[in-house]
C-alpha cells in the first residue's frame, strides 16, 4: 500500500474510554537514527534524530525530514546500538524547525530503548511513574510507586529494588538526562507529617499526605509544575497558581522534575476547583490504564494505530 503524506496534526483530543493505553508513555531524549526510502526520490536516507517520549510500543520522535503516514522506518537506538521496524503513525507537530512523528513498532517485542515497562492494569491506578536507574548496572526500568512508595523515594531521592541483572536489591536513582536542562519550575518540597486518619472519612481510599513536586500538561496551555498536597489510589489533590475547567481533561506526572529524564504523565480529570486566594486547589482523579487523553494520542483517524 503506498504511503500517504500525513495532511493535518495529531491533535489532543477526548478519545473514548476504552481506547487504552498499552505501555507507560516516558518523556526521554534518546538520540536515534531513522533509515529508511525517501519516497518523493526512491532513494534510500539515515537521518539522526532524537525521541521527546518513549514507550514499550513505539515514541515521538524528532527527525527534520519529510515523511509519509505508514512509511516504515528502521528505528536504532543510538545509546543501546539496538533498532526496530516502525511505521509513522502521523505528524504531531510541524511548528518551527522541528517535525514530530509518532511511530510504532511493528514488533510487539521489539524494545530497543533497553527499558522495562511494568505491564498496565487497573491495579496501578493512582500511582506515581518514574523511570529510575540501577546505580550499580544502570539498568533501566519505569517504577510505579505507591503512596508510602512516593514519600519513601522523595526523601532518599531514591528507592532499594532489586535489581534482575545485579542479582540483588540495588539503589536506584533517577536518569539524569543533558538534554533536560535545570529548571526553577520544581516547586520547593519540604516535609509533612500524613494527616491523621478520620473517623468519619467515607472516602473509598484512604489518602497520605505528601509535598511531593507534580506536573500538569494539558493541550493548548504551557505544563505547570505544581505540589501534590496528598495521593491516593484514586487520585491527588493538587495546589496549582491557576484554575482548571471542572471535568477537563489534564495529563498529571507526579513525581516530577524538570531537571531529570524520565518523567511519566498519566491521564486524569479534574473533578473540583477550589479557590484559595493565593492559589487553587485541585480535586484529580485518575483515568486509569484506559486514559481518555495522551500528548502523543491520535485524532480519530489514526485512534488504531497507538504507540
Amino acid at each position: 500500500m503506498a504511503a500517504r503524506q500525513p495532511t493535518e496534526e495529531i491533535k489532543t483530543l477526548e478519545t473514548p474510554a476504552d481506547v487504552a493505553r498499552r505501555s507507560d508513555r516516558v518523556q526521554m531524549s534518546i538520540p536515534i537514527e531513522a533509515i529508511g526510502i525517501d519516497y518523493n526520490r526512491g532513494r534510500p536516507f539515515c537521518h539522526r534524530g532524537q525521541t521527546l517520549a518513549v514507550s514499550r510500543h513505539g515514541a515521538a520522535i524528532v527527525l527534520n525530514y519529510a515523511l509519509a503516514t505508514d512509511q516504515e522506518l528502521t528505528i536504532r537506538c543510538v545509546d543501546t546500538k539496538k533498532e526496530a521496524v516502525a511505521r509513522v503513525v502521523g505528524i504531531i507537530s510541524g511548528a518551527g524547525n522541528d517535525l514530530v512523528y509518532g511511530v510504532a513498532f511493528l514488533n510487539v517485542e521489539a524494545n530497543p530503548w533497553g527499558i522495562e515497562f511494568p505491564p498496565l492494569t487497573g491495579a496501578e491506578e493512582g500511582l506515581g511513574r518514574i523511570l529510575l536507574a540501577c546505580r550499580m548496572c544502570q539498568a533501566h526500568r519505569v517504577f510505579h510507586l505507591n503512596e508510602i512508595e512516593l514519600q519513601v523515594f522523595e526523601t532518599n531521592q531514591g528507592t532499594q529494588q532489586f535489581c534482575q541483572s545485579c542479582s540483588a536489591t540495588t539503589s536506584w536513582k533517577r536518569v539524569e538526562n543533558e538534554n533536560y536542562p535545570k529548571s526553577s519550575l520544581s516547586p520547593e518540597v519540604k516535609a509533612q507529617e500524613s494527616p491523621k486518619s478520620q473517623p468519619h472519612d467515607k472516602r473509598k481510599h484512604r489518602r497520605v499526605g505528601t509535598n511531593i513536586p507534580a506536573c500538569i500538561r494539558q493541550s493548548g496551555f504551557m505544563e505547570e509544575a505544581v505540589t501534590c498536597e496528598n495521593v491516593s489510589r484514586g487520585g491527588l489533590r493538587l495546589r496549582a497558581s491557576k484554575p482548571y475547567k471542572k471535568s477537563s481533561l489534564i495529563e498529571v506526572a507526579l513525581p516530577y522534575s524538570a531537571g531529570a529524564s524520565g518523567n511519566i504523565f498519566v491521564s486524569a480529570r479534574v473533578i473540583h476547583v477550589q479557590d484559595c486566594g493565593r492559589f487553587f486547589e485541585l480535586g484529580v482523579a485518575y483515568a486509569g490504564a484506559a486514559g481518555t487523553t495522551s500528548a502523543y494520542s491520535g485524532s480519530s483517524s489514526v485512534r488504531d494505530r497507538k504507540f
